[in-house]
């Protein structure tokens, strides 16, 4: 920029001044001509006037062009975040996040006033990942809160922060937590620069941003684990995760992601081992039964009848008895209905969505099988499918599952069991072969870490025994907790010793 107030006022108004809600404001400063430019529909209109009022009732002292932007910022500004800009790109982008500018002809620098004001909503209860026990807190869609969020509940000086601005249009504002003592420097370095080497002209989520710095764009696996959960990430974290946020958007994820990731919620944490192992033994049969079920009824009814038991392969003809189609024409009809009474479920104002939901499956199962078009026993089968589907904690893991038990239904209607079997050795393969930010997806179910297999994995160990962080994510710092104990008891409850006399005594 120049000195020339008009001459940059020009500019700007050529630029950014097209719109309806741009305001520019004359003032006098120093008996010198200055504009107030803001958009007066994210800019704070108390601040303004205050700013206004500043700037007409201070009496000024003699002092250079040189110096009259520290001096307003010292004497004569009373608020806000102040920054001194002489670059007119940078002007523009600081006048488009809310920012009042403050331009005096004669003076090389422009002055910007933080003072947005955009609102937004309270903090809730997460939606999609509802627990019994724990904290209830989710993200919105403010990333400033977000932030805020992470450090109330994770007070360590070890929790670092970092922002960038990803889209040369939108300016997003994107923000990554990590522990900088515990996270592996590796990771750090790597997510920095794949998030600065995104180059797009907007930033609409965070979504888009995991699906440009991922290892692998054609899976169907996430390679993060998405939450708006606040406990879930202060979890994560503190294990030597890194957290990405991107302002706008009230889902985060969490860097790297392993397949383990998506059978875990912080809510194991809450219950005891027995209670947290058995459900996550849950989630692991849920997923079986989701993936195989519908294409193994398939396999059976349609090419192999003869591997099921003669009493069930009895009670399967008998309820296909005047059926019309085949098993495989069967599954995928009504995997068909159930796929368009969840998104219908989904689409749906939340208080028509579960009645649309229950009455829509039981009263298009009964009559389906009251019109003799399918089996009594494939709805036991395909509900059965649906409800272990969302046994699941993470929805994205969910709907890659949906996606996979079609795959093998349509294995299944062509090929049978076999079709079954190359749809799993092909998935095994694809799986084994990806990787999160340098870390196997499959850890810690490759082997080479057998602590976090066990302790944390398939099982849930009591807490005093994970006193380690999870090796497979190479952390700086893998101790997590130590035991302690006071060798000073209170003399309450200090417990008398007995008389050597009486300890021999017992002996013979």
């Amino acid at each position: 920029m120049t000195k020339k107030l008009q001459q940059t006022l020009e500019y700007i108004i050529q630029t950014a001044g097209q719109s309806d809600d741009f305001v520019v404001t004359r003032a006098i400063v120093d008996e010198k001509d200055a504009v107030l430019v803001y958009f007066h529909t994210i800019s704070d209109q108390k601040q303004v006037q205050s700013l206004k009022q500043a700037l007409q009732e201070h009496k000024y002292q003699k002092v250079s062009p040189m110096e009259m932007p520290y001096y307003l910022a010292r004497h004569v500004i009373p608020f806000g975040e102040i920054a001194f800009l002489d670059n007119l790109w940078e002007i523009r982008e600081a006048l488009s996040r809310g920012d009042i500018l403050l331009l005096v002809d004669g003076m090389p620098k422009a002055i910007t006033i933080a003072s947005m004001l955009i609102p937004h909503r309270a903090v809730e209860p997460p939606l999609l990942e509802s627990s019994t026990r724990g904290p209830q807190i989710s993200f919105i869609e403010k990333i400033d809160v977000n932030i805020g969020l992470i450090r109330g509940m994770l007070v360590s000086d070890a929790l670092t922060i970092k922002q960038f601005r990803v889209g040369y249009r939108s300016r997003t504002r994107v923000a990554m937590l990590y522990e900088h003592d515990v996270a592996n420097p590796n990771l750090v370095s790597t997510a920095m620069k794949r998030i600065q080497a995104v180059h797009v002209d907007k930033l609409t989520g965070s979504a888009t941003l995991e699906q440009r710095i991922v290892d692998n764009h054609w899976t169907l696996f996430p390679l993060t684990r998405s939450t708006t959960r606040v406990d879930n990430c202060v979890k994560e974290i503190g294990q030597g995760k890194v957290l990405i946020l991107v302002d706008g958007d009230p889902t985060g994820f969490l860097i790297p992601g392993t397949i383990i990731d998506f059978f875990q919620t912080m809510e194991d944490d809450q219950h005891s081992y027995f209670e947290a192992t058995v459900v996550r033994w849950l989630r692991f049969i849920s997923f079986v039964l989701g993936f195989y079920l519908p294409a193994l009824y398939i396999s059976f009814a349609d090419f192999n009848p003869e591997l099921l038991p003669h009493t069930l392969a009895l009670k399967i003809a008998r309820s296909r008895e005047g059926v019309p189609f085949n098993a495989a024409t069967e599954v995928l009809m009504m995997q068909l209905v159930i796929e368009i009474i969840r998104e219908a479920a989904l689409r749906m104002p939340k208080v028509m969505g579960q009645t649309i939901g229950i009455v829509g499956g039981l009263v298009l199962g009964q009559a389906a099988v009251e019109a003799g078009l399918v089996s009594s026993i494939l709805i036991v089968v395909i509900a059965l499918t649906a409800v272990s589907i969302f046994v699941l904690p993470s929805y994205e893991f969910a709907t890659v599952l949906r996606i996979l038990s079609w795959v093998n239904i349509l294995a299944a209607s062509i090929f049978g069991f076999y079709g079954v079997m190359v749809v799993v050795m092909a998935g095994m393969f694809h799986v084994a072969s990806l990787k999160s930010f340098g870390v196997s997806y499959l850890e810690p179910i490759s082997g080479e870490h057998w602590r976090d297999f066990f302790l944390d994995g398939i099982l849930r160990a009591p807490i005093p025994m994970l006193d380690k962080r999870a090796s497979h994510l190479h952390d700086q710092e893998i101790t997590r907790s130590a035991d302690y104990t006071d060798p000073n008891q209170h003399p309450m409850l200090e417990v008398p010793r007995k008389s050597k006399k009486l300890r021999k005594w017992r002996r013979t």
